[in-house]
């Protein structure tokens, strides 16, 4: 009679701790979703963009752009709406845009465009810039376009 006792308190013990671990993990999930919704896109600007730019080490085809940034996050999608082909940015802070619309702000290095700001009322971002083209030619300007919030 002892060895039956014993077996299920064996039996118990794992019972126990396998809906202690199942709970941990459905806690662990919850709160990772929580954390995912909370970090939705603070705002989202869609712009035409008429040429081939480069925007840190990437390089990207003129097309329709639309620009995913999170409040307080470094990241921001680029998603060309043609082709659904997305790039992650680290961006740091940046200013902000005195007039009503956003703006994007390249910088006309030799040939090639490179995507220096993305401004709106409210907040802006500015994008890293690729050394090597920033070090092979004159900068010959810079080129604004106005984007749309969405």
């Amino acid at each position: 009679m002892f060895e039956a006792d014993d077996g299920n308190t064996k039996k118990e013990h794992v019972m126990q701790t396998t809906v202690r671990n199942f709970v941990v993990l459905v806690v662990f999930a919850m709160a990772l979703t929580g954390l995912s919704l909370a970090q939705s896109p603070g705002y989202r600007v869609t712009a035409n963009i008429p040429f081939d730019f480069n925007v840190g080490n990437h390089h990207l085809p003129a097309g329709t752009y639309l620009f995913e940034v999170g409040y307080g996050s470094p990241a921001v999608t680029l998603r060309n709406t043609s082709t659904g082909f997305a790039e992650m940015i680290l961006a740091g802070a940046g200013d902000s845009e005195a007039a009503g619309s956003p703006v994007l702000v390249f910088d006309v290095i030799g040939e090639n465009h490179l995507l220096a700001d993305l401004k709106t009322v409210d907040a802006g971002v500015k994008f890293p810039e690729q050394k090597t083209l920033r070090a092979s030619a004159k900068n010959r300007g810079t080129v604004a376009i106005v984007a749309a919030l969405r």
